[in-house]
């Protein structure tokens, strides 16, 4: 192989790996799920992701527009009654509430298999060391 073919495939899969460092789908799901469960205890699920479309606002920071499917696997009143009966700080319980009650207002009295779509949304990403992580 010539030197100068070599030379075109160094640069050629530099180009590729730095075009590419942008987040996936997949990794856009995981991020969503775990702001979900960090929030709402196994109460979502986040599915069907779809990149829209995503930009870079610069170097660390990446706005990408995205499309996915809610789906509950508790009822609010099962979720509600679950918080509610856990021991521990009754402050807790009223914060969990009120994040419970916040979706109530979004999607209804929701049940256990209920699915919603998403049609847009956009979210900030921010690149750290240990890779993509929401922006707050």
């Amino acid at each position: 192989m010539s030197f100068a073919r070599i030379c075109v495939l160094i640069v050629l899969s530099l180009v590729v790996s730095a075009c590419s460092d942008v987040p996936s789908e997949r990794k856009i799901t995981q991020l969503l799920q775990q702001q979900s469960d960090s929030t709402y205890e196994n109460l979502i699920s986040i599915d069907d992701v779809t990149k829209l479309n995503g930009w870079a606002d610069n170097e660390h920071q990446y706005t990408v527009e995205i499309t996915y499917t809610v789906n509950f696997k508790k009822s609010f009143k099962d979720y509600v009654d679950e918080q509610t009966d856990k021991p521990g700080n009754p402050l807790e319980k009223v914060a969990t509430g009120i994040a419970a009650g916040v979706l109530k207002l979004q999607y209804g009295d929701f049940k256990a298999g209920d699915q919603y779509k998403v049609k847009q949304q956009a979210l900030k990403l921010r690149k750290t060391e240990q890779g993509w992580a929401l922006a707050d």
